[in-house]
C-alpha cells in the first residue's frame, strides 16, 4: 500500500488499532493506535536478562496535543508512563512506553 496522505495513513490503522487513554498535563484524550510490545533479550556477561518495550504507533495527526515524557498511557488495564516519543517524519509518532504500578485509574 502506498501511502500519500494523511487518509491513506489512517485507513492503515483502522483494522489493528486499539483503543487507549492517553494523560497529558491533567486532561485525558481517548485515542486510537496500534500497541506492540517488543521481546528484549539481554546477554550481560553470561546472564540472560529478559525484558519487553510496550509502544503505541498512531497518525500523528489525531494526537491531539504534543507529547511529553511523563505523560500517561492507560490501557488494558495497565498503566504505562510515556518516556520517549519518536515522529518518524512520515505521519506516524511511536510513544515509547514503560509499565508502571501507578493506581491512577483513567
Amino acid at each position: 500500500m502506498t501511502v500519500e496522505s494523511a487518509s491513506d495513513i489512517l485507513a492503515m490503522f483502522s483494522d489493528a488499532a486499539v483503543t487507549f487513554t492517553y494523560k497529558s498535563r491533567g486532561t485525558r484524550y481517548v485515542m486510537r493506535g496500534i500497541f506492540d510490545n517488543d521481546y528484549l533479550d539481554v546477554d550481560i556477561d553470561e546472564a540472560d536478562y529478559a525484558s519487553s518495550q510496550p509502544r503505541i504507533m498512531l497518525p500523528t495527526s489525531v494526537l491531539p496535543c504534543e507529547p511529553a515524557a511523563g505523560d500517561r498511557v492507560y490501557y488494558d488495564g495497565e498503566v504505562y508512563i510515556v518516556r520517549n516519543f519518536e515522529d518518524d517524519g512520515t505521519g506516524v509518532t511511536v510513544l515509547v512506553l514503560e509499565v508502571t504500578t501507578d493506581l491512577d485509574a483513567p
